[in-house]
């Protein structure tokens, strides 16, 4: 049995030599979580002397701090246990220039996110967050950004649960604005929902759904009302426009006749800009003479007419 030649070892796959490789790596990895999760040695007064020094006196920052033999974990915490540690960043006090230089780079167009990528304030650097805080308690936003942030919406638990199981009851009877309503959300986040679901309702749904058509009527007597008031105050804007006229017309030096108006008793020039001309046929061919009303009477009358046929209009309607 001695003389039996030995056989040599079959060669190894690739597969076995990938996983041979792989839990090498993993027990050199385990070993070092577990060498930093160890307690070092105590600290030598030479060892705390030499952090003093960096950290009060050469005011270097915890990651700056080179002591042979620490780590920055344990440098810190012995930093914390000494209570010398450096103020950070984004708390220390803003200065006069750094305020003065944040309201300048406003003015220029840069956003907070701009400042901080591109460390525009200078020394000290700040933090996003500490440039969008100081940001705000200088009055540089948006006030209407501010205004829509204050009142964005904070979910409880639950909540987004049952808004999407209203959205899928009442997405075809109810507007996004309507529900944006009753839900104190925007309109756009009750849209975003709706296309993520799949049952957003089409442009010509949402126009004949009972809210939009009462926003319609709404908006339509809005519109009415706000073109009587338009024309009002142009009647009244051109009434004293031709009053002036009037004015400037007597004081001249050849002043032209007066008319009475029948209706106002007012005298105005007889001009046509003050009296409507009236056309007649005749045999011999067209007559023209003044009105006996002035515009403002004649207007009226017009006005008064066109009443008077839309109410007829609509009583026959309302018989028919």
């Amino acid at each position: 049995s001695y003389n039996t030649p030995r056989h040599a070892d079959p060669p190894l796959s690739d597969n076995s030599i990938a996983f041979f490789v792989e839990r090498q790596d993993n027990i050199r990895q385990t070993a070092l979580i577990q060498e930093s999760i160890m307690p070092g040695p105590p600290w030598t007064k030479k060892e705390i002397q030499s952090l003093k020094r960096q950290v009060i006196r050469q005011k270097r920052t915890m990651a700056n701090v080179d002591i042979q033999g620490r780590t920055v974990n344990s440098i810190r915490a012995m930093a914390a246990r000494l209570n010398i540690m450096e103020t950070p960043v984004s708390r220390a006090k803003w200065s006069s220039r750094q305020r003065q230089r944040l309201k300048q780079l406003k003015n220029e167009g840069f956003t907070p996110q701009d400042i901080y990528e591109f460390d525009l304030l200078g020394e000290p650097l700040r933090t996003k967050w500490s440039i969008t805080k100081q940001w705000g308690r200088m009055n540089l936003a948006d006030p209407r950004r501010s205004k829509l942030m204050k009142k964005k919406k904070w979910w409880k638990p639950g909540e987004k649960t049952k808004f999407r199981q209203y959205l899928l009851r009442h997405s075809k009877k109810q507007t996004p604005e309507e529900i944006a309503k009753i839900w104190q959300l925007a309109r756009s986040t009750v849209s975003r929902w709706q296309n993520n679901l799949g049952i957003k309702a089409s442009r010509d749904q949402v126009m004949k759904m009972e809210y939009s058509l009462q926003k319609q009527q709404r908006a339509r007597r809005r519109i009415r009302k706000a073109s009587r008031e338009m024309w009002k105050q142009r009647r009244k804007d051109r009434e004293r426009t031709l009053r002036a006229l009037a004015e400037e017309l007597r004081s001249s030096s050849k002043p032209p006749r007066e008319q009475l108006c029948r209706d106002c008793d007012i005298s105005f020039p007889k001009r046509r800009e003050f009296f409507p001309i009236h056309e007649k046929k005749i045999s011999i061919g067209t007559s023209r003479y003044f009105k006996h009303r002035c515009v403002f009477c004649e207007n009226k009358r017009r006005r008064d007419n066109d009443k008077t046929k839309i109410s007829r209009g609509q009583n026959a309607k309302k018989r028919t």
